[in-house]
């Protein structure tokens, strides 16, 4: 059993089972993440600071079959945030569908997925991996500057049976990660505006890991390594 804190701007007693919205980082489900000081910040920043709330859970795990996202890549997390989110721009959604056709992890079997969060915001630096204009080790390193932290998804009926609410408390608002989170949100508009102007107008090509060489060859994930190799289709 481990415990569980979730952000929100009120109480939740019973978490609903589909009682969310679809088009979130995993589904429709409950978001909850181990961290509790990061649940205060989403909190805080999601909505009224005045009706910060945060959740506290039991969580059942041990019953329940998990995927762990950070276990599968990068590539894995991308396709996974890219098919139930979705994407801005018709070119991005075009590689964004081989990508998701070919690194989504089976879900279907799975009553909790982990791994990373990616707000409304940082969808941008997905959507630039997506149109080749930055490569996969930046995307870890521009996320991790983010600290969104990791997230406990609860996706199926099952793991909504296996959730306790312990409590609730009124979270106070943090000036420090409010400032702390619009730094790194300016640090990555301003490192994604440098490299589109080196790649139009100085003719910069990206090295690495590209969508494109993600989509063209069948790349295999070596979670000891934490690395990819070639592999085939």
């Amino acid at each position: 059993m481990i415990k569980v804190f979730h952000g929100s701007d009120h109480t939740i007693q019973k978490p609903c089972y589909l009682g969310g919205k679809t088009n979130n980082d995993y589904g429709n489900g409950f978001y909850t993440t181990q961290y509790e000081e990061r649940a205060k910040s989403w909190a805080t920043l999601n909505g009224n600071p005045e009706k910060a709330i945060v959740n506290v859970y039991h969580l059942e795990i041990e019953k329940l079959k998990v995927l762990d996202l950070n276990e599968c890549g990068v590539l894995a997390w991308i396709a996974e945030v890219v098919a139930n989110r979705g994407t801005n721009q018709e070119m991005a959604n075009i590689v964004g569908e081989q990508l998701v056709a070919q690194y989504r992890p089976q879900d279907a079997q799975y009553d909790i997925i982990k791994g990373y969060r990616a707000d409304d915001s940082y969808t941008q630096v997905i959507e630039a991996f997506l149109l080749n204009q930055i490569n996969l080790y930046e995307v870890q390193r521009l996320f991790y500057k983010g600290s969104l932290g990791n997230q406990i998804f609860l996706k199926s009926e099952k793991a909504f049976e296996h959730i306790q609410w312990i409590e609730s408390y009124q979270a106070q608002y943090n000036e420090e990660y409010e400032n702390a989170d619009k730094y790194a949100r300016r640090e990555v508009n301003k490192f994604l505006s440098t490299r589109m102007r080196a790649i139009l107008v100085d003719g910069y090509e990206v090295p690495g890991i590209t969508a494109r060489r993600a989509i063209k060859s069948r790349l295999i994930y070596n979670k000891e390594s934490g690395e990819y190799k070639n592999g085939s289709i």
